[in-house]
């Protein structure tokens, strides 16, 4: 298989060189028997993100660069994936931070031999190892419970940011999803559960990675006020 892994990123210069490097050297050891390559979707960053990167693409040919100027963590997916739509097989996102260990990652490629259309990696698993604040454990219990009811999904982590998807679901569910910033992946997910595609969970690790001022990058009250928007769009056709 060839698979892309997409990287969205926002004024990430500070830790991209280490994590880019981590996730190029993780794929060389774990990766093998396919085709990778990682792209970097620079979504309009204001700090040297761009130097940053295009740095490393000089260093590591398996590392690319792309810039989209529209706002939105779902435009710089959108952007990554289609962008190499003819070249690949299997279609990756994970967020710039790290947050999810990438020991998740052999499971995500090893799910679509089993004949899945989306592997996602799910925080709410029996084997998941997650380390959050007490406002992130609350914010997680009530939004998978809002979706349980609402929406009435059986997927247990919608807004993970760490899925896999194969170039049928790029080509027949990503043009029908609305949300172009936090909620794309969730309205991704929902759309394929509702069409009837295979989706398998699998545990991951994850942590809060940021501190001191970085920590809050994303306002929870703020993230949590879109979702229930989004949500009730897909609810009521709005």
């Amino acid at each position: 298989m060839k698979i892309l892994i997409a990287i969205p990123a926002y004024n990430e210069a500070k830790i991209l060189t280490e994590n880019l490097i981590k996730i190029y050297q993780f794929c060389q050891a774990n990766i093998i028997g396919h085709d990778w390559k990682i792209v970097l979707a620079d979504n309009n960053s204001k700090d040297q993100t761009a130097e940053v990167v295009k740095n490393l693409t000089e260093k590591y040919s398996q590392i690319e660069y792309v810039f989209e100027g529209r706002q939105g963590k779902g435009i710089a997916i959108r952007t990554a994936w289609q962008k190499n739509q003819a070249e690949f097989d299997i279609f990756i996102f994970m967020d710039a931070d790290l947050a999810t260990d990438l020991s998740a990652l052999p499971k995500l490629i090893e799910g679509f031999s089993h004949g899945n259309d989306l592997v996602i990696g799910s925080r709410n698993l029996k084997d998941s190892e997650v380390e959050k604040s007490f406002l992130r454990h609350l914010f997680s219990f009530c939004y998978r419970l809002v979706l349980k009811i609402v929406l009435q999904t059986k997927i247990k982590d919608l807004p993970c940011g760490f899925k896999a998807i194969n170039k049928k679901v790029l080509e027949n569910i990503i043009p029908q999803v609305k949300n172009t910033t936090w909620f794309f992946d969730s309205e991704m997910i929902y759309l394929a559960e509702k069409k009837g595609y295979k989706i398998k969970e699998v545990p991951v690790k994850w942590a809060e990675p940021r501190d001191g001022d970085d920590k809050s990058r994303v306002s929870l009250l703020k993230v949590s006020w879109q979702y229930l928007r989004e949500i009730l769009r897909l609810k009521f056709g709005k």
